[in-house]
């Protein structure tokens, strides 16, 4: 432990400005969603959704668009949340590269610290942030479903938003794994960087396309966004166990594959 927590309160303190506006977005979207919801709600927009949305996309979503709890929850299914907080893993998890690139790290390696105390540095300042983003739409949702959901308004059940918020974490953790692992390997954290984000960005359309075209399906099990389905949750399903399991599996590998790789390489 001996020098791990002055490393994470150094990095936390540098990413204060990222986390603190990236939290109030989270939560200005969240408000604007349930106020949205507010308005459809009381003046019967959600009749017209479900009536001029095609078929297989209601039931793709679960008619997601057309009911006050499906907009509620839109936020935690949105692409753009999740490649917003995909983006900051990768900035976080990129970190130990960059101390690298700056010589940071003779600063560090020249106290009695071990090399993993960088990478479990990482770890803990990316779960943190983790909690801290997903946090701020769990407070926003509950908050704002308290204050602004309408008497006639059926509120999404607590059980599925908990499950969505943790499940929307362990997407993140994943993805914060990876980038870590390649991280680990590469030179440059703006290749990494950039590696990490193409990877990201092709493994979501790959997807995507797995959910519309049965040939890709298969295929699509390698992107940890198929172990992501909000939809399912809104509709009732239970958190998956399955993709609970893949997820943290996938944090898990990364971690040690980076831990090992950073123990050995050229500093």
């Amino acid at each position: 432990m001996s020098g791990l927590l002055p490393l994470v309160g150094h990095s936390l303190r540098r990413r204060r400005g990222l986390l603190a506006a990236l939290s109030l977005m989270l939560i200005i979207f969240q408000i604007f969603m349930i106020l949205t919801a507010r308005n459809y709600e009381q003046t019967g927009g959600f009749r017209q959704i479900a009536a001029l949305m095609p078929q297989f996309m209601a039931q793709w979503t679960n008619m997601m668009g057309a009911s006050f709890t499906g907009f509620v929850l839109f936020g935690y299914s949105h692409p753009l949340v999740q490649l917003f907080l995909v983006a900051m893993a990768i900035s976080i998890s990129t970190e130990p590269l960059g101390e690298i690139e700056t010589r940071f790290v003779d600063l560090m390696m020249a106290r009695p610290i071990r090399r993993t105390t960088a990478i479990n540095r990482t770890l803990i300042v990316l779960v943190v942030a983790t909690v801290i983003a997903v946090g701020s739409m769990l407070v926003a949702t509950f908050g704002g479903l308290r204050l602004l959901a309408p008497a006639t308004a059926r509120p999404p059940q607590p059980r599925v938003i908990v499950s969505l918020a943790a499940n929307l974490a362990l997407l993140v953790l994943a993805w914060g794994g990876i980038a870590l692992a390649i991280a680990s390997c590469a030179r440059r954290r703006a290749t990494a960087g950039a590696a990490t984000g193409f990877l990201a960005f092709a493994t979501f359309v790959l997807d995507y396309a797995g959910k519309f075209w049965e040939a890709v399906k298969p295929i699509s099990r390698i992107s940890p966004f198929h172990y992501f389905d909000p939809f399912t949750m809104i509709g009732g399903r239970p958190l998956s166990t399955t993709d609970v399991a893949a997820l943290a599996m996938m944090f898990a590998v990364s971690a040690a594959i980076a831990g090992v790789v950073y123990v050995w390489r050229d500093l």
